[in-house]
Protein backbone atom coordinates (compact mmCIF):
# COMPACT_ATOMS: atom_id res chain seq x y z
CA UNK A 1 0.00 0.00 0.00
CA UNK A 2 0.75 3.56 -0.71
CA UNK A 3 -0.30 6.60 -0.11
CA UNK A 4 -0.91 9.93 -1.90
CA UNK A 5 -2.74 13.22 -1.33
CA UNK A 6 -6.32 14.04 -2.08
CA UNK A 7 -9.27 15.95 -1.03
CA UNK A 8 -11.13 14.60 2.40
CA UNK A 9 -13.81 15.73 4.54
CA UNK A 10 -12.64 16.96 7.87
CA UNK A 11 -15.74 18.05 9.63
CA UNK A 12 -18.86 20.08 8.79
CA UNK A 13 -18.26 22.31 6.06
CA UNK A 14 -14.61 21.77 5.91
CA UNK A 15 -12.56 19.82 3.17
CA UNK A 16 -8.55 19.84 2.71
CA UNK A 17 -6.09 17.92 1.20
CA UNK A 18 -4.45 15.28 3.13
CA UNK A 19 -1.32 12.86 2.28
CA UNK A 20 -2.74 10.10 3.65
CA UNK A 21 -4.84 8.58 0.19
CA UNK A 22 -4.45 4.89 0.06
CA UNK A 23 -3.69 3.15 -2.76
CA UNK A 24 -2.55 -0.20 -3.82
CA UNK A 25 0.84 -0.44 -5.66
CA UNK A 26 0.20 -1.29 -9.62
CA UNK A 27 1.59 -4.62 -9.44
CA UNK A 28 -1.09 -5.16 -6.67
CA UNK A 29 -4.17 -4.19 -8.32
CA UNK A 30 -6.94 -7.27 -8.64
CA UNK A 31 -7.00 -8.45 -12.34
CA UNK A 32 -9.64 -6.30 -13.21
CA UNK A 33 -8.73 -2.96 -12.46
CA UNK A 34 -6.98 -0.12 -13.46
CA UNK A 35 -5.53 2.99 -12.20
CA UNK A 36 -6.16 6.39 -13.48
CA UNK A 37 -4.45 9.56 -13.36
CA UNK A 38 -6.78 12.63 -13.34
CA UNK A 39 -6.97 15.00 -15.76
CA UNK A 40 -10.42 16.91 -14.94
CA UNK A 41 -12.08 16.78 -11.80
CA UNK A 42 -15.71 18.02 -11.11
CA UNK A 43 -17.23 18.20 -7.23
CA UNK A 44 -20.71 18.09 -7.14
CA UNK A 45 -23.53 18.99 -4.84
CA UNK A 46 -23.46 15.57 -3.01
CA UNK A 47 -20.25 16.04 -2.38
CA UNK A 48 -21.09 19.71 -0.97
CA UNK A 49 -23.99 17.76 1.07
CA UNK A 50 -21.58 15.23 2.61
CA UNK A 51 -19.38 18.50 3.50
CA UNK A 52 -22.13 20.46 5.28
CA UNK A 53 -23.20 17.35 7.49
CA UNK A 54 -19.55 16.42 7.97
CA UNK A 55 -20.57 12.96 6.59
CA UNK A 56 -23.19 12.92 9.30
CA UNK A 57 -25.18 9.86 6.90
CA UNK A 58 -22.02 8.03 6.03
CA UNK A 59 -19.76 9.06 8.55
CA UNK A 60 -17.03 6.44 7.85
CA UNK A 61 -15.84 9.13 4.88
CA UNK A 62 -14.33 11.71 7.30
CA UNK A 63 -10.73 11.81 6.47
CA UNK A 64 -11.63 10.10 3.09
CA UNK A 65 -10.80 11.20 -0.08
CA UNK A 66 -14.73 12.35 -1.55
CA UNK A 67 -15.40 13.08 -5.20
CA UNK A 68 -17.30 10.84 -7.93
CA UNK A 69 -16.77 13.19 -11.46
CA UNK A 70 -13.43 12.54 -13.53
CA UNK A 71 -11.80 12.16 -16.31
CA UNK A 72 -8.24 10.70 -16.90
CA UNK A 73 -5.87 9.12 -18.73
CA UNK A 74 -4.94 5.25 -17.56
CA UNK A 75 -1.61 4.73 -15.77
CA UNK A 76 -1.57 0.37 -15.25
CA UNK A 77 -4.24 -2.45 -15.67
CA UNK A 78 -4.95 -5.47 -14.47
CA UNK A 79 -3.94 -8.91 -16.63
CA UNK A 80 -7.60 -9.32 -17.52
CA UNK A 81 -7.98 -6.14 -18.97
CA UNK A 82 -9.07 -6.55 -22.26
CA UNK A 83 -10.06 -2.97 -23.86
CA UNK A 84 -8.23 -0.78 -22.26
CA UNK A 85 -4.65 -0.10 -22.20
CA UNK A 86 -2.19 2.67 -20.40
CA UNK A 87 -2.78 6.05 -21.82
CA UNK A 88 -5.84 5.74 -23.14
CA UNK A 89 -8.52 8.89 -21.73
CA UNK A 90 -10.93 7.74 -20.57
CA UNK A 91 -14.55 8.85 -18.34
CA UNK A 92 -14.52 7.16 -14.93
CA UNK A 93 -17.94 5.76 -13.96
CA UNK A 94 -19.34 8.17 -11.16
CA UNK A 95 -21.06 4.80 -9.41
CA UNK A 96 -19.18 1.87 -10.06
CA UNK A 97 -21.83 -0.51 -10.00
CA UNK A 98 -20.81 -4.37 -9.43
CA UNK A 99 -21.31 -6.38 -12.76
CA UNK A 100 -21.03 -9.67 -11.37
CA UNK A 101 -23.39 -9.60 -9.03
CA UNK A 102 -26.97 -11.05 -8.72
CA UNK A 103 -28.16 -7.48 -8.38
CA UNK A 104 -26.57 -6.93 -12.28
CA UNK A 105 -28.50 -10.43 -13.15
CA UNK A 106 -31.83 -8.94 -12.23
CA UNK A 107 -31.35 -6.05 -14.07
CA UNK A 108 -30.09 -3.30 -11.07
CA UNK A 109 -26.85 -3.48 -11.47
CA UNK A 110 -26.19 0.13 -9.90
CA UNK A 111 -27.96 -1.14 -7.08
CA UNK A 112 -24.78 -2.99 -5.78
CA UNK A 113 -21.68 -0.60 -5.99
CA UNK A 114 -18.06 -0.75 -5.45
CA UNK A 115 -17.14 2.65 -4.48
CA UNK A 116 -16.82 5.10 -1.69
CA UNK A 117 -20.74 5.75 -1.25
CA UNK A 118 -21.78 1.72 -1.01
CA UNK A 119 -21.59 2.11 2.71
CA UNK A 120 -18.20 -0.14 3.26
CA UNK A 121 -14.84 1.98 4.47
CA UNK A 122 -12.91 0.56 1.83
CA UNK A 123 -9.15 0.62 3.21
CA UNK A 124 -7.64 0.50 -0.22
CA UNK A 125 -8.95 3.23 -1.69
CA UNK A 126 -11.50 6.40 -1.14
CA UNK A 127 -13.27 8.83 -3.69
CA UNK A 128 -11.55 10.47 -7.05
CA UNK A 129 -10.30 13.73 -5.64
CA UNK A 130 -6.59 11.47 -5.82
CA UNK A 131 -3.43 12.15 -7.47
CA UNK A 132 -4.17 8.40 -8.53
CA UNK A 133 -7.59 6.79 -8.95
CA UNK A 134 -8.19 2.95 -8.54
CA UNK A 135 -10.95 1.29 -9.79
CA UNK A 136 -11.61 -2.57 -9.36
CA UNK A 137 -13.44 -3.69 -13.12
CA UNK A 138 -11.95 -1.61 -15.90
CA UNK A 139 -13.74 -3.01 -18.88
CA UNK A 140 -17.20 -2.43 -17.48
CA UNK A 141 -16.69 0.98 -15.76
CA UNK A 142 -14.92 3.00 -18.08
CA UNK A 143 -15.62 4.47 -21.54
CA UNK A 144 -13.00 5.99 -24.15
CA UNK A 145 -13.31 9.69 -24.81
CA UNK A 146 -14.65 9.95 -28.45
CA UNK A 147 -12.64 12.07 -30.74
CA UNK A 148 -14.08 15.49 -30.66
CA UNK A 149 -14.88 15.43 -27.51
CA UNK A 150 -13.38 17.46 -24.73
CA UNK A 151 -12.16 17.08 -21.34
CA UNK A 152 -14.45 19.27 -20.31
CA UNK A 153 -17.22 17.76 -21.93
CA UNK A 154 -16.50 14.45 -20.82
CA UNK A 155 -16.32 15.11 -17.45
CA UNK A 156 -20.04 16.04 -17.11
CA UNK A 157 -20.78 12.76 -18.26
CA UNK A 158 -20.37 10.34 -15.18
CA UNK A 159 -22.86 11.61 -13.03
CA UNK A 160 -24.69 15.06 -14.38
CA UNK A 161 -25.63 13.17 -17.78
CA UNK A 162 -26.05 9.50 -16.49
CA UNK A 163 -27.95 11.08 -13.60
CA UNK A 164 -30.20 13.59 -15.38
CA UNK A 165 -31.02 10.83 -18.34
CA UNK A 166 -31.58 8.45 -16.56
CA UNK A 167 -33.96 10.22 -14.14
CA UNK A 168 -36.21 11.56 -17.51
CA UNK A 169 -35.96 8.40 -18.86
CA UNK A 170 -37.87 6.71 -15.92
CA UNK A 171 -40.32 9.30 -16.55
CA UNK A 172 -41.55 6.82 -19.32
CA UNK A 173 -43.10 10.10 -20.59
CA UNK A 174 -45.10 10.32 -24.00
CA UNK A 175 -44.58 12.87 -26.74
CA UNK A 176 -45.87 16.00 -26.28
CA UNK A 177 -46.48 15.66 -22.47
CA UNK A 178 -45.56 18.62 -19.66
CA UNK A 179 -42.86 18.11 -17.02
CA UNK A 180 -41.76 20.17 -14.37
CA UNK A 181 -38.22 20.31 -13.28
CA UNK A 182 -37.66 21.80 -9.80
CA UNK A 183 -34.19 22.87 -9.52
CA UNK A 184 -31.94 23.86 -11.88
CA UNK A 185 -28.83 23.34 -11.11
CA UNK A 186 -26.36 21.36 -13.26
CA UNK A 187 -28.20 18.08 -13.02
CA UNK A 188 -31.78 19.88 -13.99
CA UNK A 189 -30.04 21.72 -16.67
CA UNK A 190 -28.93 18.17 -17.98
CA UNK A 191 -32.71 16.96 -17.42
CA UNK A 192 -34.10 20.19 -19.38
CA UNK A 193 -31.85 18.90 -22.20
CA UNK A 194 -32.92 15.65 -21.90
CA UNK A 195 -36.64 16.18 -21.50
CA UNK A 196 -36.21 17.68 -24.90
CA UNK A 197 -34.81 14.87 -26.43
CA UNK A 198 -37.62 12.51 -25.35
CA UNK A 199 -40.04 14.23 -26.89
CA UNK A 200 -41.53 16.58 -23.98
CA UNK A 201 -43.76 19.25 -24.60
CA UNK A 202 -43.85 22.28 -22.35
CA UNK A 203 -40.94 22.11 -19.93
CA UNK A 204 -41.07 24.13 -16.95
CA UNK A 205 -37.62 25.06 -15.63
CA UNK A 206 -37.97 26.01 -11.76
CA UNK A 207 -34.96 27.87 -10.49
CA UNK A 208 -33.72 31.49 -9.14
CA UNK A 209 -30.51 32.59 -10.74
CA UNK A 210 -30.11 34.22 -14.01
CA UNK A 211 -27.42 32.55 -14.96
CA UNK A 212 -29.36 28.72 -15.06
CA UNK A 213 -32.35 30.37 -16.27
CA UNK A 214 -30.20 31.85 -19.49
CA UNK A 215 -28.83 27.89 -20.04
CA UNK A 216 -32.35 26.19 -18.89
CA UNK A 217 -34.06 28.32 -22.38
CA UNK A 218 -30.58 27.49 -24.16
CA UNK A 219 -31.33 24.10 -23.51
CA UNK A 220 -34.78 24.14 -24.57
CA UNK A 221 -37.11 25.02 -21.79
CA UNK A 222 -40.35 26.82 -22.99
CA UNK A 223 -40.95 29.18 -19.31
CA UNK A 224 -38.72 29.58 -16.65
CA UNK A 225 -40.39 30.02 -13.58
CA UNK A 226 -38.49 31.92 -9.89
CA UNK A 227 -39.44 29.42 -6.93
CA UNK A 228 -39.18 32.93 -4.47
CA UNK A 229 -42.27 33.82 -5.92
CA UNK A 230 -44.91 32.43 -3.63
CA UNK A 231 -47.34 31.50 -6.27
CA UNK A 232 -44.81 30.28 -8.42
CA UNK A 233 -46.88 26.77 -8.52
CA UNK A 234 -50.48 28.59 -9.19
CA UNK A 235 -48.36 29.88 -11.99
CA UNK A 236 -47.06 26.64 -13.75
CA UNK A 237 -50.77 25.28 -13.04
CA UNK A 238 -52.56 28.90 -15.46
CA UNK A 239 -49.84 28.36 -17.97
CA UNK A 240 -50.63 24.32 -18.47
CA UNK A 241 -53.91 24.78 -17.89
CA UNK A 242 -53.84 22.62 -14.72
CA UNK A 243 -51.05 19.97 -13.15
CA UNK A 244 -48.09 19.02 -15.25
CA UNK A 245 -47.59 15.08 -16.32
CA UNK A 246 -43.86 14.85 -14.85
CA UNK A 247 -42.01 16.09 -12.34
CA UNK A 248 -38.42 16.04 -11.74
CA UNK A 249 -36.99 16.85 -8.71
CA UNK A 250 -33.48 17.81 -8.80
CA UNK A 251 -32.86 20.44 -5.87
CA UNK A 252 -33.84 21.79 -2.62
CA UNK A 253 -34.50 20.37 0.59
CA UNK A 254 -36.94 17.23 1.85
CA UNK A 255 -39.67 19.61 1.68
CA UNK A 256 -39.86 19.70 -1.81
CA UNK A 257 -41.31 16.69 -2.14
CA UNK A 258 -44.93 18.02 -1.40
CA UNK A 259 -44.40 20.82 -3.51
CA UNK A 260 -43.54 18.38 -6.81
CA UNK A 261 -46.57 16.59 -5.87
CA UNK A 262 -48.52 19.33 -5.58
CA UNK A 263 -48.17 20.42 -9.52
CA UNK A 264 -48.30 16.83 -10.59
CA UNK A 265 -51.59 15.22 -12.04
CA UNK A 266 -53.07 12.36 -10.80
CA UNK A 267 -51.89 9.44 -12.72
CA UNK A 268 -48.51 11.16 -12.85
CA UNK A 269 -45.13 10.62 -12.62
CA UNK A 270 -42.26 12.32 -10.31
CA UNK A 271 -38.77 11.37 -9.96
CA UNK A 272 -36.40 12.36 -7.45
CA UNK A 273 -32.73 12.96 -8.32
CA UNK A 274 -31.93 14.65 -5.30
CA UNK A 275 -29.65 13.20 -2.55
CA UNK A 276 -30.62 13.68 1.30
CA UNK A 277 -27.64 13.51 3.47
CA UNK A 278 -28.72 15.19 6.48
CA UNK A 279 -30.98 12.76 7.93
CA UNK A 280 -33.73 14.59 7.80
CA UNK A 281 -37.60 12.76 7.81
CA UNK A 282 -39.40 13.54 4.45
CA UNK A 283 -43.01 15.11 4.96
CA UNK A 284 -45.55 14.32 2.39
CA UNK A 285 -48.53 16.33 2.88
CA UNK A 286 -51.60 13.85 2.31
CA UNK A 287 -53.75 16.28 0.29
CA UNK A 288 -51.21 16.77 -2.80
CA UNK A 289 -50.84 12.92 -2.95
CA UNK A 290 -54.30 12.83 -3.46
CA UNK A 291 -54.74 11.73 0.38
CA UNK A 292 -52.83 8.28 -0.89
CA UNK A 293 -54.85 7.51 -3.62
CA UNK A 294 -54.18 9.76 -6.23
CA UNK A 295 -52.13 7.18 -8.97
CA UNK A 296 -49.18 9.23 -8.06
CA UNK A 297 -46.16 7.42 -8.71
CA UNK A 298 -42.93 8.96 -7.08
CA UNK A 299 -39.59 7.14 -7.93
CA UNK A 300 -36.03 7.79 -6.03
CA UNK A 301 -33.43 7.39 -9.22
CA UNK A 302 -29.63 7.44 -8.69
CA UNK A 303 -27.27 7.69 -11.28
CA UNK A 304 -26.51 5.34 -13.86
CA UNK A 305 -23.21 3.23 -14.58
CA UNK A 306 -21.32 1.26 -16.74
CA UNK A 307 -19.25 1.30 -20.21
CA UNK A 308 -22.36 1.79 -22.07
CA UNK A 309 -24.60 4.28 -20.54
CA UNK A 310 -21.36 6.42 -20.46
CA UNK A 311 -20.63 5.49 -24.10
CA UNK A 312 -23.66 6.68 -25.13
CA UNK A 313 -23.82 10.24 -23.21
CA UNK A 314 -20.13 10.29 -24.49
CA UNK A 315 -22.35 9.65 -28.19
CA UNK A 316 -24.63 12.35 -27.61
CA UNK A 317 -21.78 14.81 -27.13
CA UNK A 318 -19.91 13.96 -30.16
CA UNK A 319 -23.13 14.33 -32.62
CA UNK A 320 -23.87 17.75 -31.16
CA UNK A 321 -27.31 16.77 -29.15
CA UNK A 322 -25.62 18.07 -25.95
CA UNK A 323 -23.43 20.59 -25.16
CA UNK A 324 -23.02 19.99 -21.38
CA UNK A 325 -19.84 22.57 -20.95
CA UNK A 326 -22.43 25.26 -21.00
CA UNK A 327 -22.79 24.10 -17.41
CA UNK A 328 -19.21 25.34 -16.76
CA UNK A 329 -19.27 28.29 -14.87
CA UNK A 330 -15.57 27.99 -12.82
CA UNK A 331 -12.45 26.56 -14.16
CA UNK A 332 -9.62 26.03 -11.43
CA UNK A 333 -6.09 24.45 -11.99
CA UNK A 334 -4.67 21.70 -9.44
CA UNK A 335 -5.39 19.39 -6.61
CA UNK A 336 -4.98 21.75 -4.38
CA UNK A 337 -7.69 23.95 -5.34
CA UNK A 338 -10.54 21.70 -5.69
CA UNK A 339 -11.66 22.85 -1.88
CA UNK A 340 -11.90 26.26 -3.21
CA UNK A 341 -14.40 25.14 -5.89
CA UNK A 342 -15.50 23.25 -3.21
CA UNK A 343 -16.21 26.62 -1.08
CA UNK A 344 -18.27 27.99 -3.94
CA UNK A 345 -21.04 25.50 -3.29
CA UNK A 346 -20.77 25.81 0.01
CA UNK A 347 -20.94 29.54 0.51
CA UNK A 348 -24.27 29.16 -2.20
CA UNK A 349 -22.52 31.58 -5.04
CA UNK A 350 -25.15 32.68 -7.38
CA UNK A 351 -22.70 32.45 -10.28
CA UNK A 352 -21.97 29.20 -10.30
CA UNK A 353 -23.40 26.08 -11.92
CA UNK A 354 -20.43 23.92 -12.00
CA UNK A 355 -16.91 24.05 -11.37
CA UNK A 356 -14.14 22.20 -13.20
CA UNK A 357 -10.11 21.64 -12.02
CA UNK A 358 -7.32 21.11 -13.86
CA UNK A 359 -4.71 18.77 -12.53
CA UNK A 360 -2.01 20.59 -14.16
Amino acid sequence: MRYMKGVVIEGKNKMAVSDHCPVPEPENIVPTGALIKPMIWSPCTSDAHLCATGAASLPYLVGKAVGHEMCGVITAVGSDVHDFKVGDPVIVCAVMPVWRSLEAQDGQAKQRQDNMYAGIDYPDRGGSFVEEYYIRDADMNLAKIPEGVTMEQAVMVPDMMCTAFEGVQALNMKFGQSVAILGIGPVGLMAVRAAVLQGAGSIYAIGSRPICFDVAKQYGATKCIDYHNEDYIDQILADNNGPVDNVVLCGGTEKELSKGLQMLKNGGTLVNLSAYFGNSSIPIEPAVWGFGYGDKTIKGVGCGGGRVLLSRMANLIQTGRVEPEKLITHRFHGLDQIPAAMDLFLNHDRTLIKPVIYND
